[in-house]
C-alpha cells in the first residue's frame, strides 16, 4: 500500500498481519512539505525486518528538481534499505524535472534505484516523454469497488501491466479504496507480480 498523512499513523504490525508486504509512505513535496507521520511510518516499517520491504516517496512538483532531491534526502534520512519513488503527476512536474530530481538523487546515494510513478493518463498529457531515467514504472489503473486487496486485484486486467515511456511497469497501483488491518479509512493498494526477494533486489539495487 501507500501512504500519507490522510492515513494517520497506522498499526504497521496490523497491515503485516493483514498480508501487506511492502509499502511507500510519503515523506516530502517541493521544498516546503514533510509529511507529518512520516517518522511514525519509517520506525514502524522497518520494525517489520526482513519479511518487509519499507518504501519513501517524493511529490514533485515543476521547478527545481535538483533542490527538491535534496530537500527530500535530508527529511527523509538513510533510504538505503528502502523503496524509493518519485511522484510525478500534477503540480507543474515533466519529465525534464524528474530526470533532474533522479541524477540528483541517484548521485547522492550511490545510484540507488528509483520508482517512477508517472500515470499513464499524465505521461500522455505531458507528450508522452521518454521515462528511460527510471529503474521500472509505478502505474495506476483502478478497478471498482472497494475491498481487501486480494478481493480488489481479481478484477485487474493483464492489459493494466503494458509498458510505456520505455520502461516497464512493476507496480501498479489498482484501487483507492483497499481496506487494510491497521488502517482507518480506505488506502491505496498496490502490487507487484514476482516475489518480495525480487521486488527488493529491484528496489534496493542487489543482484
Amino acid at each position: 500500500m501507500d501512504v500519507a498523512s490522510y492515513q494517520g499513523e497506522p498499526d504497521w504490525e496490523a497491515v503485516h498481519g493483514d498480508g501487506i508486504r511492502f509499502a511507500f509512505s510519503k515523506v516530502t513535496e517541493g521544498t516546503g512539505y514533510t509529511n507529518p507521520t512520516w517518522g511514525h511510518n519509517r520506525d514502524g516499517m522497518t520494525a517489520l525486518g526482513d519479511g518487509f520491504l519499507p518504501g519513501a516517496y517524493h511529490f514533485l512538483h515543476g521547478g527545481d528538481g535538483a533542490g527538491q532531491a535534496r530537500y527530500f534526502l535530508d527529511k527523509a534520512g538513510d533510504v538505503s534499505a528502502f523503496a524509493v519513488a518519485l511522484d510525478v503527476e500534477a503540480s507543474g512536474a515533466d519529465a525534464e524535472t524528474a530526470r533532474d530530481w533522479v541524477a540528483e538523487f541517484k548521485d547522492r546515494t550511490d545510484g540507488h534505484p528509483v520508482f517512477g510513478y508517472f500515470p499513464r493518463w499524465y505521461w500522455e498529457q505531458t507528450g508522452k516523454p521518454d521515462l528511460d531515467f527510471f529503474d521500472t514504472i509505478w502505474q495506476s489503473h483502478y478497478v471498482n469497488g472497494s475491498g481487501s486487496p486480494e478481493s480488489l486485484y481479481k478484477k485487474v486486467k493483464d492489459s493494466w501491466w503494458k509498458e510505456f515511456g520505455g520502461e516497464p511497469i512493476s507496480v501498479l497501483q489498482f484501487s483507492s479504496s483497499g481496506t487494510v488491518e491497521g488502517i482507518s479509512g480506505r488506502c491505496d493498494v498496490n502490487a507487484y507480480r514476482e516475489g518480495l526477494a525480487d521486488l527488493k533486489a529491484l528496489a534496493l539495487g542487489q543482484s
